[in-house]
């Protein structure tokens, strides 16, 4: 029992060791404006290092692998997805994510139909629990209604019309008829709906640290939604929108996943709890510090750093100098 007890304690120890070392790297935040600004940094700084080949292009993002970033990003960005992935608003971390990546500008416009703007491009970003989800692009309730309202076709087209704007699934009910005058008016509604944006997103995070993407163009999104099959009725009762079965993702324009480093809980315990040569530097700094009224001075440091000054003996070798200096 006693022997139990203290793994347990020293587990707890290595936590909060863990705990305090991460805050020192200054760890990615999930409010989407924070991780934007965060994330833009991080890559600035790997694509002028070169440890990563990307250009901040849509294309260039579905092949994004940050596996081979600078020590201090890859735990950032695994302790990053680590919460991502557990996190409730995951659907607006990951405009965050996104924003960040792509150096895009979030829309503040709660009303807006799209989520960011990357190089000119509105796009709406949506996050699914898997292939099999369906995809829901947006409320198409009001532009039904306007539809009704201004119609101009004929007595008969117009009692079919009317009876499937009402039905719960309009755009089925239109597609499903065989009328092509019917199947205008569902590609018209449709139309209208994608008119303010001019793609869609779609993330599937994995429990891997890899995030499965399929982008569409407005176009293709349009294409699709009036195929026999495809439309699928609201998830709440009442509501119309264009729900899309999940058998549209093999045809995305463009297909591909961003993955994130994966480090494993002996990872961070060899990165962030120092061994003897760390210690050692981490005690003269603490020494050099205190020359100037700065306490643990050394201990205020991310231990990359601390990791990279324990290599060089010409920094020991000056600082033992400085330090035994009258």
């Amino acid at each position: 029992m006693e022997k139990f007890d203290s793994l347990v304690n020293e587990n707890k120890d290595i936590e909060r060791i863990i705990s305090r070392e991460l805050q020192k790297i200054r760890l990615i935040p999930l409010d989407m404006f924070g991780a934007k600004e965060a994330i833009n940094n991080i890559i600035d700084a790997e694509i002028s290092r070169k440890t990563i080949k990307f250009n901040r292009t849509l294309p260039s993002l579905m092949s994004l692998n940050l596996s081979n970033i600078t020590t201090r990003s890859k735990f950032r960005f695994d302790n990053y997805y680590k919460r991502f992935y557990n996190s409730r608003n995951r659907g607006f971390d990951f405009e965050g994510m996104i924003a960040g990546f792509l150096g895009a500008d979030i829309s503040t416009d709660k009303n807006s139909p799209f989520d960011i703007i990357a190089q000119g491009n509105k796009i709406s970003l949506k996050t699914l629990k898997n292939e099999s989800e369906s995809v829901v692009i947006k409320s198409i309730a009001k532009n039904v209604s306007n539809y009704i309202k201004n119609y101009r076709g004929s007595e008969e087209n117009k009692n079919q019309a009317i009876a499937a704007l009402t039905s719960t699934n309009p755009i089925k009910f239109l597609v499903d008829s065989g009328n092509n005058d019917l199947i205008n008016i569902a590609e018209d509604i449709v139309n209208e709906t994608l008119s303010n944006i001019d793609s869609v997103l779609i993330g599937i995070p994995k429990p891997n640290n890899k995030i499965e993407l399929f982008y569409f163009t407005k176009e293709n999104i349009a294409k699709l939604a009036i195929k026999k099959g495809v439309s699928l009725n609201p998830k709440s009762t009442g509501s119309k929108q264009l729900r899309l079965s999940a058998t549209i993702l093999p045809e995305a324009d463009l297909f591909g996943s961003i993955t994130f480093p994966n480090l494993t809980d002996e990872d961070y315990s060899n990165f962030l709890i120092g061994d003897e040569s760390r210690n050692a530097i981490v005690n003269v700094l603490n020494k050099f510090g205190d020359r100037y009224g700065i306490n643990d001075f050394g201990a205020q440091l991310p231990q990359d750093i601390i990791m990279d000054l324990s290599k060089s003996q010409n920094f020991i070798t000056d600082m033992n100098f400085i330090i035994g200096k009258k």
